[in-house]
């Protein structure tokens, strides 16, 4: 309620309130342009991307092209900060243009080439947005100085002076920028996003510490980092939202945060980015990249060179991850899965979480096989609902009921719980059982199991729905486009899949095509079922899966001659006998 009455109070006065924050920012300290940590940021933004890269976005910027999120915009010269068509849906687009990400690659194009002609116009862009959006101007906090927007640019602007500094860039732009940053800091420390938590407000303690450590006006600023990194980051090193995206983006920011204070930074910051950096590794698939499960896409968040941080900064390896973050790591020669089998995110905070409990992503080698279906926008409607609903995982829905009640674009009404049941090794086989209550509130009560084991040829995905009367049950996965490059078979182990295109969005705002398979059964509860998913000769026998009084068999065949896998009896009995029973599955 504060919040809401200081925005409406300040958008009827902006030049007063705006006018104050510089004159504060005045009295602050000069920036500290030969800080060690700029030259380390400006080190770290080279490996991050290539300098042809950098240089195509730079190019574009002086004449006034900006590409995020799947769509580039042509402005010109003269930006329209705040054209109509910005203001639809969450913004995200517009509030990306207001971060200035393409600063820092204007300032390196300077660097790099020479040109002073690409610094100029990082420091004209700067200087016509900040003319164009005094603190207080309409709908202000929505975007342009919403709490994570100001703390991202304070990030941009100081690694962009990285840059200029190298480049020799003239000294009244550098003071004029060094006085943004402070007045950044200082009224972020007056509008921290309090309401929203999570991944926002983590980067508002991490906008803090940059602030104040290159100007100063925030001495509390670490202590605000480390209540957010002992609030959000878990004790297996996962963030506490559960979506892997925006653990990989946390882990950037702390990663970023330690380049800047580098020997000066507190002991409980190394061991945090150890700890996140040790659960990034364990749950990146084949391809380095990061599963699709709840909010997220791949290409922003460079979780290959993040990864790489493990081995310099925690010789030990992390907790599981099914202990506290709910995300499951399996592996077998070169297969490896991830499976949701904890809560979707902390309660107060669902705003990035799907239904996706018991559902998994599979490569093998560096091919994605079984994908979740990614997220295609935040704004409200069909498509944000369809991307977060049950049916677009691969999982198990019951009589077409939602796992999570789904509000809007971030709210969520009824919320469910899944928990690990067991897991272990057998022989060559990493296999893992898990169970949720999304479905107890319906009639006879339907309590979905899954037994993932995953071994040299492949994964069986055995499901069991205790409960009681007669359900519509679907089980979905979605099969990559790429899958085709790893000749991997997806067979149901009873009944006959329908198979369909579907969409796939791996990266925000685009849309390519997958196939869907789809299991549908009307059937009284208890209920059995699942897939195999290999690339090797161990296949599911037609019409072999059988369940009596809650135990299951599954007859799995090989090719008599495999000089491995030995009869099919031998082979069932390895995967079969050797798991211990687990409540009423196994």
């Amino acid at each position: 309620m504060r919040y809401r009455i200081r925005r409406a109070l300040w958008e009827r006065r902006p030049e007063v309130i705006d006018a104050r924050y510089v004159a504060r920012a005045e009295r602050l300290p000069e920036a500290r342009w030969d800080h060690p940590g700029l030259a380390r940021l400006a080190a770290w933004h080279r490996t991050r991307r290539a300098e042809a890269d950098a240089l195509a976005v730079a190019r574009d910027a002086l004449v006034g092209r900006f590409a995020f999120l799947g769509r580039s915009e042509l402005l010109g010269a003269e930006v329209d900060w705040f054209r109509e068509d910005f203001d639809r849906g969450t913004r995200l687009w517009k509030t990306h243009l207001h971060e200035f990400s393409y600063a820092i690659d204007l300032a390196r194009a300077a660097a790099e080439t020479g040109n002073r002609e690409f610094g100029d116009r990082a420091f004209a862009l700067a200087r016509s947005w900040r003319d164009a959006s005094p603190i207080g101007c309409r709908d202000f906090a929505m975007d342009v100085w919403n709490g994570r927007a100001v703390a991202t640019r304070i990030l941009h602007w100081a690694s962009a002076a990285a840059f200029h500094v190298e480049a020799g860039h003239p000294a009244d732009d550098l003071r004029w920028l060094g006085r943004e940053l402070g007045l950044h800091g200082l009224f972020l420390r007056d509008n921290l996003e309090l309401d929203l938590r999570g991944n926002h407000l983590f980067r508002d303690a991490v906008g803090l510490v940059f602030a104040q450590e290159l100007v100063g006006g925030v001495p509390d600023a670490l202590d605000w980092l480390q209540e957010q990194v002992v609030e959000q980051v878990l004790p297996d090193g996962g963030h506490y939202e559960r979506a892997p995206f925006y653990h990989a983006i946390c882990t950037r920011d702390l990663f970023e945060t330690k380049l800047l204070l580098g020997d000066a930074a507190p002991a409980w910051l190394d061991a945090a980015l150890a700890a996140m950096a040790g659960f990034l590794e364990a749950v990146v698939l084949g391809d380095g990249e990061i599963p699709l499960q709840g909010d997220g896409w791949l290409g922003e968040a460079v979780p290959p060179l993040l990864t790489a941080l493990r081995a310099q900064l925690s010789p030990q390896p992390p907790e599981r991850p099914d202990r506290h973050s709910g995300l499951a790591p399996l592996t077998a020669g070169a297969w490896r899965l991830v499976a949701r089998v904890g809560d979707h995110a902390p309660d107060e905070q669902m705003g990035h979480a799907h239904a996706d409990l018991l559902s998994f992503d599979l490569s093998h080698r560096t091919t994605r096989v079984i994908t979740d279906t990614g997220t295609l926008s935040y704004d409200p409607g069909p498509d944000r609902q369809r991307v977060r609903s049950t049916a677009s995982h691969n999982t198990v829905g019951v009589d077409g009921v939602e796992q999570l009640e789904l509000w809007g674009s971030f709210r969520v009404g009824r919320r469910s719980r899944a928990r690990v049941r067991a897991h272990g090794i057998s022989g060559t086989w990493s296999w893992l059982c898990a169970s949720h209550d999304a479905y107890r509130h319906l009639p006879g009560g339907p309590v979905p199991y899954r037994l993932w084991a995953l071994g040299p040829e492949g994964l069986v995905v055995l499901d069991w729905v205790a409960g009681q009367g007669r359900h519509r049950l679907e089980s979905h996965l979605h099969e990559h486009p790429n899958a085709s490059d790893a000749s991997v078979q997806i067979l149901p182990l009873d009944g006959d899949a329908e198979v369909s295109p579907a969409p796939l969005h791996e990266r925000f705002g685009e849309t390519q095509s997958m196939r869907r398979h789809r299991l549908v059964s009307e059937t009284q509860l208890p209920w059995a079922g699942g897939w195999w998913v290999g690339a090797g000769p161990l296949n599911p026998r037609a019409g072999a899966l059988t369940h009596s009084e809650g135990r299951v068999t599954l007859a799995l065949e090989t090719p008599p001659t495999h000089p491995q896998l030995g009869s099919p009896e031998r082979r069932c009995a390895h995967l079969g006998l050797a798991l211990p029973r687990v409540g009423r599955i196994c």
